[in-house]
């Protein structure tokens, strides 16, 4: 009889708290994870992350590449775009996801004032509409866009870009938080899944700026730090949201376009494309099938 991959990790881990003073090793009875406390400022790519409070934990790359492996059916090359998966990260969250960073350059956020600003966000959803429903058919699966809990906007003070969106799978409903951390060499994309569903707009907004307090850029690589000379995208703001969704805009397409159209010819990769949307659906279904 399986047990939850979930319910195990954070049986370990309250355990650990309790009982123990060095990270806990989960013996779940059809995998092998370490679940590691979250109690210091874990290394990024390209910058660090600080705990919100207690209870967080995190898998090394080994352990997270088999959950994605095992549970979503991914690649092992697919792993190395997670930077760092953590669980738990605030009461709120079910799963946060750093991406490793794009390092296309500076990105200048120009564009996103022009006044065809809500055209060109308009154009960038009906493709991403089109991109699930190709992959819905794709996957066999009932998967339907159904519109933004928070509609895509810039947070110029933190140099920030997100949006939560609304999925529809198989009549369930999840939302969908993903963030972009703009630096000096590009962005860092965050990928969050909030433990409720039924979740405001302002609740979004809270995660939002928890996430975003916790991650520290290194030193002379913040947004703000950007010289005459450095290296500057070929886009803008635009082309980072049509990006964190998955579809081409404009007329040429980014080297991280480029890699997420070759990476959609790959089995699994619109999941790949999405947070880890299936966390709380399957650990929930294989709880009630124990």
């Amino acid at each position: 009889m399986n047990k939850s991959v979930r319910e195990n990790l954070f049986f370990i881990l309250v355990a650990h708290a309790c009982l123990l003073g060095q990270p806990a090793i989960a013996h779940a009875e059809d995998a092998n994870y370490h679940p590691q406390n979250f109690s210091q400022p874990l290394t990024a790519a390209r910058g660090t992350i600080t705990p919100s409070g207690g209870g967080a934990f995190y898998l090394k790359p080994e352990d997270r590449c088999n959950l994605v492996v095992k549970e979503f059916g991914w690649d092992r090359d697919q792993c190395s775009t997670i930077d760092q998966l953590i669980f738990g990260f605030t009461p709120e969250i079910d799963n946060l996801t750093v991406e490793k960073p794009v390092s296309d350059g500076y990105v200048s956020l120009a564009d996103w004032d022009s006044g065809d600003r809500s055209q060109e966000i308009g154009s960038i959803e009906e493709s991403f509409k089109d991109s699930v429903k190709a992959q819905s058919q794709r996957l066999g699966q009932d998967i339907r866009f159904d519109g933004w809990l928070v509609y895509p906007q810039i947070d110029k003070g933190k140099n920030i870009l997100y949006y939560a969106n609304i999925l529809n799978w198989g009549g369930d409903r999840t939302i969908n938080i993903s963030v972009s951390i703009f630096d000096r060499q590009g962005y860092v994309p965050i990928k969050i899944v909030p433990v409720n569903g039924n979740i405001t707009s302002d609740d979004v907004q809270k995660i939002v700026t928890a996430s975003a307090a916790a991650y520290r850029p290194q030193a002379g690589s913040s947004y703000f730090e950007y010289s005459s000379g450095d290296k500057v995208a070929g886009y803008g703001a635009l082309g980072v949201l049509a990006t964190m969704l998955g579809v081409k805009y404009g007329g040429a397409a980014s080297a991280g376009l480029i890699a997420l159209a070759l990476l959609v010819l790959k089995k699994g990769a619109f999941l790949v494309l999405l947070p880890l949307v299936w966390l709380r659906r399957l650990f929930g279904r294989k709880k009630a099938d124990s």
